[in-house]
């Protein structure tokens, strides 16, 4: 029977095909209960002959709510940001809301016409992970004006606490690795990402602090980097590769930015026969965020795991507030961080 259910377009033809009034069907799709028990079982028992899915733009045009959230995400094929994604929809999930994904692909203009396209869908709120650095702070003020907005992972360049905010504590995660990587007697050099965020600027000066409370040397791989491309994994291989050619650096102990800059890292270690030939404990190497693929990597890399299902679930937390009780002018934003904890594995 499945299989011949006449196609439904309109509530209208809805309304005709199963001999319901439209006005009761419309009250029907708005809250089940608000439909007396006995037309509630002969409209569920009658949907079930229809193909018939309603059109949840028009039944939510009307609504002071449409139960939808934005996200916005630099990028959608980078791991850590696909986690984070699955953490936002979990939690909104929890309180009876959807999430609708916008992707900036690292470009400002791209950015905000997601924003605007995310506001003329009425959405309830927005979450955005902004580009930071490139990210136009005006733009996001004047959103915040209409709707909550709630910046997650990362921060706005140049405006640190002018919008809410949920996300990990680069000075306590890098302060982490490296307390952990100097007191095991390897004094760690840094493999600085490309800036593509305020993260990649936060961890390179939370390296630099934790270096200088240890009162050792600090030292920094391609500091001055002009790339702002996300293919971390590249970079990575890149740079380690021009080192270990050189005669650098193939006894350190390498902190990286973060797991996809260790990856390529890695990969360059194993062309030059650092790992797994080498000596034991002459090369190490670490990374940050425990993204899924590290613990399968040979070796195992050592990282700090953000807890991305608490940065999400206190992102959307703060959004649900501000969509229940919008933030007063006067109103302090809400800024967290989010502590990480040290992840230790074979590679150091």
């Amino acid at each position: 029977m499945g299989m011949n259910r006449k196609t439904i377009r309109t509530m209208e033809e809805l309304a005709s095909e199963i001999e319901i009034s439209r006005p009761t069907l419309s009250r029907y799709f708005h809250d089940p209960a608000s439909v007396r028990s006995g037309t509630r079982a002969k409209i569920e028992d009658r949907l079930r002959t229809v193909d018939y899915v309603p059109n949840f733009f028009a039944r939510n045009l009307n609504r002071k709510r449409t139960r939808l959230i934005g996200v916005v995400v630099p990028h959608l094929n980078d791991i850590f940001q696909t986690s984070l994604i699955n953490a936002i929809a979990a939690a909104a999930g929890e309180s009876d809301y959807r999430i609708i994904i916008q992707n900036s692909d690292n470009d400002p203009r791209r950015e905000a016409a997601a924003i605007d396209t995310l506001r003329s869908m009425n959405v309830d709120g927005i979450l955005i992970a902004p580009l930071g650095i490139g990210t136009d702070s005006d733009m996001l003020r004047r959103t915040e004006g209409h709707l909550p907005l709630v910046l997650i992972d990362s921060r706005a360049s140049g405006s640190p606490d002018a919008f809410d905010f949920v996300g990990n504590d680069n000075e306590h995660s890098v302060g982490l690795m490296v307390d952990y990587l100097v007191r095991s007697g390897h004094d760690p050099l840094f493999l600085a990402m490309p800036q593509v965020n305020i993260n990649a600027v936060e961890r390179m000066q939370a390296y630099l602090d934790a270096m200088a409370r240890h009162d050792r040397p600090s030292q920094i791989i391609a500091p001055d980097i002009a790339d702002n491309s996300w293919d971390f994994e590249a970079h990575g291989l890149a740079v380690m590769r021009a080192e270990f050619a050189a005669g650098r650096h193939t006894r350190a102990c390498v902190l990286c930015a973060n797991d996809r800059v260790a990856l390529g890292a890695l990969k360059a270690a194993h062309e030059f026969g650092l790992f797994p030939q080498g000596k034991a404990g002459e090369f190490r190497l670490a990374g940050h965020d425990n993204d899924a693929l590290t613990r399968f990597l040979h070796p195992g890399l050592t990282t700090v795991e953000q807890d991305v299902p608490r940065i999400a679930f206190e992102a959307v937390e703060i959004l649900m507030r501000r969509i229940e009780s919008p933030r007063r002018p006067n109103e302090a934003h809400d800024s967290r961080r989010i502590p990480a904890r040290l992840v230790l594995r074979e590679s150091a």
